[in-house]
């Protein structure tokens, strides 16, 4: 399949720059009382109580037996107050399933804010572009995090959501301020390459992204679980809500049949039909959700659903898909994983620096250092560079106003001070250069003791951590004469030696619990590692690669990507 050289443009757009678009298929409603996040509480996947002012969270509400009946972000704007942002094509679901359960709560609803419209900004350069607008230094968002905003003199609320993979925010603000707001963001955003995205390049990013959309790739029919929204949506803590029990079971006691994961197809495969059925011989192995062609991995990927048995990543089948036979590889998702911004400042940091190296114009490695500390607004060495290259051009009004900058992100920037002296004392300017200099003086000071009373309470602590060590491990002793392959005794006993730097003495309690609990991929992990300390790299290898099939078919998402990062740095240095 082949895209138009538009949508790759604002494909591109938004995975190295930001783009626009106006949200028609999402609505945001509200509740709010005292008895509000209470309600919520019993009646949702995740700890609606635990959110402080400010903060959110993925949430969804599911049936007595588990059955996912709708998902949304839950963003708290006030002690008793907050937004609920959803897809319109299951915004009535969610409401009416909490309405079912209101009884005499102090709370009320608002199915949508009609004065409210939503503008989607998406991409690395969103944040520069917002900073540039409203004149403050934004740093990043936490996820589903929400703070209000001043654009243009209307209040504007940005809510973190990303729909791509890349930074991504949700701009809610009155009607009435539309024109006003979206032109100014427009105007801004230009030297920032801002511009529109199409759904049609949206929904490639999306997919890249691993998110499924309710309605298509998801429905009622599903276990919460199934959707892998249970490793942002759930919280396993918080207690009773409608539903728990079942996701609690499955969470303990196995994992789902089927779960979401990606498939890439061989090279010259045509996209794949919305719930396809694929086959592995007779064998059921799961069904195709939303399909795409990627810019990106040069190749046809899809959500699926895959049985189990065979959901370790990267394994390469050969199935049959409504008949016809197909080669697909087995992925984790998602496709993409994003370059954080921090990453980006430091890379262009870095060929600022290179070119400075070799060449006398200073306006190209200036020009990249203001783009570094535009994407990442506390980048010090961003500052601190580019505040000596405009120095060079004698530009020391542009170098201080920087420095002061610093100053405010971080007062205890020394650098930021000792620079400050320099340039101050470059424009004839004494006394203001001599108190830099003694602010840097004191703050070195003070770093100095600090870094003192760190070291003490670090070796207090580590004191503290080796009389408990010693501790656990005399009662794993203990238990293991009476039961020689208890599972938590050898995998303590293990984990201890391996903290302690004693691999040889890790290696026989680690191999007891693998060989003796096939599916606790902790354990895997844990001897994996233990292998590559005793340069038992072969040996590591497959026993990551027998760990991650274990954690795939159980679905231990952390402790699988954990060992995927691993196999594939022992695979990369073997070529």
């Amino acid at each position: 399949m082949t895209q138009t050289t538009s949508i790759e443009a604002e494909y591109r757009r938004v995975r190295e720059a930001c783009a626009y678009f106006w949200m028609e298929t999402w609505q945001i409603g509200f509740i709010e009382g005292e008895d509000a996040f209470s309600f919520l509480q019993t009646q949702t996947t995740n700890d609606c109580l635990a959110l402080k002012t400010g903060e959110g969270c993925a949430n969804a509400i599911v049936t007595r037996k588990g059955n996912l009946r709708g998902t949304f972000t839950l963003y708290k704007t006030g002690d008793n107050a907050g937004f609920l942002l959803m897809e319109r094509n299951q915004a009535d679901q969610v409401i009416d399933s909490l309405k079912e359960f209101h009884f005499r709560e102090a709370l009320t609803f608002t199915r949508e804010i009609p004065e409210f419209c939503l503008l989607g900004l998406q991409g690395p350069k969103t944040l520069a572009i917002l900073n540039e607008l409203t004149g403050q230094i934004l740093l990043d968002f936490k996820t589903s995090e929400a703070r209000e905003l001043e654009i243009k003199n209307h209040k504007v609320w940005a809510l973190e959501k990303s729909l791509t993979g890349e930074t991504g925010l949700v701009l809610a603000f009155e009607e009435s301020a539309r024109t006003l707001i979206f032109e100014a963001i427009k105007e801004t955003g230009k030297t920032a390459g801002l511009g529109p995205v199409s759904q049609e390049a949206l929904e490639i990013l999306r997919i890249e992204a691993g998110l499924p959309v309710y309605g298509l790739d998801m429905d009622e029919k599903m276990l919460l679980p199934e959707t892998g929204l249970e490793h942002t949506a759930v919280s396993y803590h918080k207690g009773c809500y409608t539903g728990q029990e079942v996701i609690a079971r499955l969470k303990t006691y196995g994992a789902p049949s089927f779960a979401l994961m990606g498939i890439s197809l061989e090279e010259g495969a045509s996209e794949l039909q919305h719930n396809a059925e694929m086959k592995l011989g007779n064998k059921r192995l799961g069904v195709v959700k939303s399909g795409v062609y990627s810019p990106g991995l040069e190749k046809n990927i899809a959500l699926a659903y895959i049985q189990k048995n065979y959901r370790s990543p990267d394994k390469t089948l050969e199935v049959s898909v409504d008949g016809k036979p197909l080669k697909i590889k087995t992925a984790l998702l998602p496709f993409y994983q994003p370059v954080s911004n921090l990453s980006r400042a430091k890379e262009l940091h870095q060929q600022a620096m290179e070119i400075y190296k070799k060449e006398d114009d200073l306006d190209r490695p200036i020009a990249l250092l203001r783009e570094a500390i535009a994407l990442a607004p506390k980048f010090a060495l961003g500052y601190e560079a580019l505040g000596v290259l405009l120095s060079k051009q004698n530009k020391l009004d542009e170098a201080i106003a920087l420095m002061k900058r610093l100053v405010e992100i971080d007062p205890s920037e020394i650098m930021a001070h000792s620079n400050l002296s320099v340039y101050y004392m470059q424009q004839g300017r004494i006394e203001e250069a001599e108190a830099e200099k003694g602010e840097a003086t004191a703050i070195q000071f003070e770093k100095i003791i600090e870094e003192k009373q760190k070291e003490k309470a670090q070796a207090a602590k580590s004191k503290e951590q080796e009389a408990e060590r010693e501790r656990q491990v005399g009662m794993f002793k203990q238990v293991l004469e009476i039961d020689p392959v208890d599972q938590v005794a050898n995998f303590g006993l293990g984990t201890i030696y391996f903290e302690k730097g004693l691999y040889e003495e890790a290696l026989g309690p680690l191999q007891t619990v693998v060989e003796n609990f096939k599916d606790y991929s902790a354990a895997y992990l844990a001897l994996g590692k233990t292998l590559e300390q005793l340069e038992q790299k072969d040996r590591a290898t497959e026993v990551y690669k027998d760990g991650i099939a274990a954690a795939s078919k159980k679905g231990d998402l952390m402790p699988l990507r954990d060992m995927q990062n691993r196999l594939n740095k022992l695979t990369d240095n073997a070529t």
